[in-house]
């Protein structure tokens, strides 16, 4: 064996070692004795796949509340999860040290998606060795999405990936660039849309509250595809080279309908950076976000005022949805002396239905319109103007922000789809917000574009520490050299 392949037993516990709770066997070992008992505990850990993704990527535990206000999607001066800290002005490098307070958000997150892709290759690795199921197909489309799922997740939050599939260890143990990271979730991604579209099952229990059939999940795997693929970019030349066919590819075959998944009020399904970003007194709606539904308002908090200014209600908005999907408030949540950039008057109120239900309703994963916007995306870059612009047309640009027609112009379609994802897609999938704005060169000066290994993960490696933000990287491939301001 190679002395790179395990560089000591942090690497092997990261690599192999992540073996969630829900493991009910050893998948790596034959049960020759029992072969009935393994295979109820195989196809026991496939139906917590989704779960254990879902809940992973939407925790707490993770970089989704930081995202939105490093994305100046939402604003937030309290200290949780990083948001204070990534959002502050000027942008500061990470604080990459295992002791660092907010660390979790980084680890945990990075933990647990590596548990999720070493029970996923047990799975594929079960299939492979001839283990029979009540449905094959379904298994390996539940398990390839665990494979894809988690290396994908992984490559759009850090620069690196330790990757492995069935196989084992992939590139000797040593950590891959995010876009070989990206190629090898979109090959097993794949795998699984093959075994959907294959296969004719019905998943009743992995999506809480849904009953989906395997045309439907099928759906939802390929708008998935469309998501990882085009927010893989860390900026905007890497953004105009994606393989905007294979993008479009996947956007024609994507959802028809809002992928939403119910919550059961905090029990075992859960949307932790969503629930607390929209419930009073967290998060507020950055001015950037309401200026674009009315451009004659400020998009900055004026540093000549005094802290204690009450900006007044919008009167001139262009965009319905100002009026449907925020709250206006004349008093502010936020310490002054933590920087009055934070301030805002409005708050996303579009999913209060979640609150008022006690977190006991369906909270949006996946909508319709993230899928129409990949499509308009790709056709644009591909030259199809008038396609693109018909596209944007017929959703909720006019459906619901009751927005005139977009013209077939590049610059025009361009803006319209960033004016729809910034506004739109507001707290549904994770980082939504923070990848459009990397990939567009907006995010503040100094931002960072991706995360590290987190730090317990490379002293567990014995690998040296680094981080990205502030100054500290390569500026427009580590951290933001452009931004909106």
């Amino acid at each position: 064996m190679n002395t790179n392949l395990i560089k000591s037993i942090g690497l092997y516990f990261i690599v192999f070692g992540f073996i969630s709770c829900d493991m009910e066997t050893n998948l790596e070992v034959e049960n020759l004795e029992s072969p009935s008992s393994q295979e109820i505990g195989v196809e026991s850990t496939a139906s917590k796949i989704f779960q254990n993704w879902y809940n992973t990527n939407n925790g707490y535990g993770g970089p989704g509340l930081a995202f939105t206000t490093m994305a100046d999607n939402t604003t937030c001066s309290w200290g949780n999860a990083g948001m204070r800290d990534l959002s502050s002005e000027p942008r500061v490098a990470w604080d990459n040290q295992s002791t660092y307070s907010n660390a979790f958000i980084t680890e945990d997150f990075f933990n647990s998606m590596n548990s999720i892709l070493a029970d996923s290759n047990g799975l594929i690795g079960s299939i492979e060795a001839g283990a029979t199921f009540s449905d094959v197909d379904k298994i390996e489309s539940l398990a390839r999405f665990g494979q894809a799922a988690s290396i994908g997740s992984l490559a759009l939050v850090f620069d690196k990936v330790y990757l492995s599939d069935e196989n084992g260890v992939i590139n000797d143990g040593v950590a891959s660039p995010y876009m070989d990271a990206v190629e090898l979730a979109l090959n097993k991604l794949d795998l699984a849309i093959a075994a959907a579209e294959s296969g004719s099952f019905s998943l009743s229990t992995e999506v809480n509250g849904k009953v989906l059939s395997s045309a439907q999940w099928a759906e939802f795997l390929n708008t998935f595809g469309a998501r990882l693929l085009t927010n893989s970019a860390r900026n905007s030349t890497e953004r105009a080279a994606l393989n905007w066919d294979k993008v479009l590819a996947y956007a024609n075959k994507g959802l028809s309908y809002d992928f939403e998944v119910l919550s059961d009020g905090w029990l075992y399904w859960y949307n932790d950076w969503q629930f607390l970003g929209i419930y009073p007194g967290w998060t507020r709606t950055d001015l950037y976000v309401v200026n674009k539904m009315d451009p004659t308002y400020v998009d900055y908090w004026p540093t000549t005022e005094p802290a204690t200014t009450v900006l007044p209600e919008s009167t001139n908005a262009i965009d319905a949805r100002l009026a449907k999907d925020f709250e206006y408030l004349d008093t502010q949540d936020f310490p002054a002396d933590r920087g009055i950039y934070h301030h805002s008057p409005y708050r996303h109120s579009r999913y209060d239905n979640i609150t008022d239900k006690s977190w006991e309703e369906f909270a949006p994963e996946m909508l319709v319109a993230e899928n129409t916007l990949y499509k308009a995306e790709a056709q644009m870059r591909k030259g199809l103007l008038t396609e693109a612009a018909a596209t944007i047309n017929a959703g909720t640009r006019t459906t619901r922000g009751e927005l005139p027609d977009v013209a077939a112009t590049e610059s025009a379609i361009s803006d319209a789809i960033h004016h729809e994802r910034v506004i739109e897609l507001m707290h549904t999938g994770c980082g939504l917000a923070f990848f459009e704005m990397r990939g567009k060169d907006l995010l503040q000066k100094g931002t960072l574009l991706h995360f590290p290994i987190p730090g317990a993960a490379l002293d567990s490696n014995k690998e040296d520490n680094y981080t990205f933000g502030g100054t500290t990287g390569v500026a427009g491939k580590d951290y933001s050299n452009g931004g909106w301001r």
